[in-house]
């Protein structure tokens, strides 16, 4: 084979390999094999990153940085509907001067996503009711709530568990489901939630009452229907 002959070859291979690519993508876009498989009963498992965000003098975002997540979920899908509850939890970190320090996030949800169509890739967009808990998971904000009348001070390093923040928010996630095997899904998201809680003062280390936030994340998880 001489050289023009070898370039003949490699142009023609090079110009296959989108039609290839494009030929699975249908193949696994439009395959009617794979939400049909998840009707019922079905648990969600996932690990995933979050991020804190917004501005002003009142988000949460002003002092808390990213953390890793966690989220297990209990759906049933019915045609196209997955209905859903689950828990999720996060570890915050916060920016200086208190990098050392870190908040919980615990939240549980319940949502409801939407399957446009079925096949081996199934996308779907969801949204959730969040009810949310933040708090600091060391004692640095002791001093900022005084314990009630008749309770003893936390001991030092003892979990500040008297200082939480609660609210209750909306999320919404994209994603898709890509199935693995009749009962095994492999499954990624990214999402947004908001942070709206009740006022809490952090004036005493300069950062004022802050009651609102946005989080935004990944997840990638396992979806699995017995």
């Amino acid at each position: 084979m001489n050289r023009t002959q070898s370039r003949v070859v490699q142009r023609t291979t090079l110009s296959l390999v989108p039609l290839a690519f494009a030929l699975l993508a249908t193949d696994a876009l439009l395959a009617p094999d794979s939400l049909t498989a998840q009707q019922g009963l079905g648990f969600e498992a996932s690990l995933g990153y979050q991020w804190v965000t917004g501005g002003g003098s009142t988000s949460y975002g002003e002092f808390l940085d990213g953390g890793v997540d966690g989220e297990f979920v209990i759906v049933y899908t019915r045609g196209k509907l997955r209905y859903g509850l689950g828990a999720d939890w996060a570890s915050y970190g916060m920016n200086a001067p208190n990098e050392a320090e870190s908040w919980s996030n615990i939240a549980s949800h319940l949502g409801v996503a939407f399957f446009p169509f079925e096949g081996r890739i199934s996308p779907f967009v969801e949204v959730r009711l969040v009810n949310r808990r933040l708090r600091p998971e060391g004692d640095f904000l002791t001093d900022l709530l005084p314990p009630e009348e008749g309770e003893l001070p936390p001991e030092e390093g003892e979990n500040t568990s008297d200082i939480r923040v609660d609210g209750v928010t909306g999320a919404f996630l994209l994603g898709v489901d890509i199935r693995m095997t009749d009962r095994w899904w492999v499954k990624v998201s990214s999402y947004f939630s908001k942070i709206a809680t009740s006022d809490v003062d952090l004036g005493e280390i300069n950062l004022g009452t802050v009651d609102s936030g946005n989080v935004v994340g990944f997840r990638v998880g396992l979806f699995w229907t017995p």
